[in-house]
């Protein structure tokens, strides 16, 4: 019986070998990809305001569609923008690609759970976007990443 399990192992072996060293390296590259041209994109919409002069109109989207309760909407608007702009591109690149995951996560939830119901932000997407965020967070930004060349080059020097 071990010996037809050992069998099966073997045939499987290769199997393993690409999805740890070829595909889930890809995947984590599409997941960062995907999530962060969410986001990007909405913060160069919001920035994109501003450059028209119509600022006011992304700081209306904080005070009266979706504030944030105890933030003042001026600031909850430039720091949605700037979180938007730049977490992205850190998840994109991989450079502290933990640090953008989890911020991107944190808005997501704050969308999700913080803004009160009556507002009708939330959205099933949400959850989904949170699971997609939690790979690179908990996983990190994998082998196709900034994080991980830069390792690879720091460790090289300890030795």
């Amino acid at each position: 019986m071990i010996t037809h399990l050992q069998k099966i192992d073997d045939l499987i072996e290769p199997l393993r070998k690409l999805a740890s060293c070829v595909l889930s390296p890809i995947l984590t590259l599409v997941i960062r990809l995907y999530m962060a041209n969410i986001f990007f994109t909405s913060g160069l919409l919001k920035f994109k305001s501003f450059q028209n002069g119509q600022w006011d109109s992304t700081v209306y989207l904080f005070q009266d569609i979706h504030p944030l309760p105890g933030i003042p909407a001026e600031i909850a608007a430039v720091g949605g923008t700037v979180g938007e702009l730049v977490l992205p591109v850190l998840l994109a690149f991989g450079l502290f690609g933990r640090v953008g995951a989890a911020g991107l996560l944190v808005m997501t939830a704050v969308i999700q759970f913080g803004i009160p119901a009556e507002y009708d932000m939330q959205n099933p997407d949400h959850y989904f976007w949170m699971m997609l965020l939690a790979v690179p967070f908990i996983m990190g930004p994998g082998r196709i990443s900034l994080d991980h060349l830069i390792l690879k080059f720091i460790r090289k020097d300890k030795s």
